[in-house]
């Protein structure tokens, strides 16, 4: 397999290693994120918060070998930058995520008769302004990842709920509970990804990020995220 360097360097560089993905990971592949009027080709490309709002497709490139075709795949993107960079109080925000996946022979992820743990979201960062008074983008990161290959087991080893996340429909050690029918933002938030490929033997197989500005519009959208989870949230009290 060959190893794009470029593309572990850019995420490295903006800090995508390590704020989302664990130091010392190594992505060897890219995604190309296509959008309805427009395209993620490479990580950190500035897109428009009004082209994100429906759920794209997703392409590996290079498309992946023959033999990790086979493979069980899961599409994840998250948002590290909910209300300040690396924002650790509140953790990454879970847009989308998607288990049992498989990937095409062009590359084109295919999800229709995937697991959707968290049915996607767009974008609606805030409009956060840096020290200098610029404008501070959040960085949304796609990440793909399957399965480890674990090594044979001994007689006498049982084979661990998190080493069975291939076959399974649910996953381990997420700050907040998957597949909630509300699906609200404080369901999605408080989100760690390297925990998450770690609890559930992950590895990455393909990532990249976007930078997507702040505006009114989107502030205001996310206002109303917030103000849809409270009002959930008192509704299950109440029940």
């Amino acid at each position: 397999m060959v190893v794009n360097a470029a593309i572990t360097n850019a995420l490295t560089a903006d800090g995508i290693i390590p704020d989302v993905l664990p130091a010392g990971t190594v992505v060897p592949r890219n995604l190309k994120v296509h959008f309805h009027t427009t395209t993620l080709t490479e990580p950190g490309q500035m897109i428009d918060c009004e082209d994100t709002h429906l759920k794209p497709s997703v392409f590996v490139d290079p498309p992946l070998e023959e033999d990790i075709l086979k493979d069980i795949f899961t599409i994840l993107m998250v948002d590290p930058d909910l209300t300040i960079r690396h924002d650790t109080m509140f953790g990454q925000v879970r847009h989308w995520l998607v288990s049992h996946c498989s990937i095409s022979s062009a590359g084109e992820l295919l999800d229709v008769k995937g697991t959707t743990h968290s049915p996607w979201i767009g974008p609606a960062p805030m409009p956060v302004k840096d020290f200098t008074g610029k404008p501070h983008p959040s960085r949304y990161t796609f990440i793909l990842c399957k399965s480890k290959r674990m090594p044979p087991l001994g007689d006498d080893q049982e084979v661990s709920e998190e080493m069975q996340i291939a076959e399974s429909e649910q996953y381990t050690g997420v700050a907040s509970d998957l597949g909630k029918p509300s699906q609200d933002l404080f369901d999605r938030w408080k989100f760690n990804t390297a925990q998450f490929l770690q609890d559930n033997h992950l590895e990455v197989v393909a990532a990249t990020y976007m930078l997507v500005e702040g505006t009114l519009k989107s502030g205001a959208a996310n206002l109303g995220l917030v103000a849809n989870a409270v009002g959930h949230k008192f509704g299950e009290v109440g029940h």
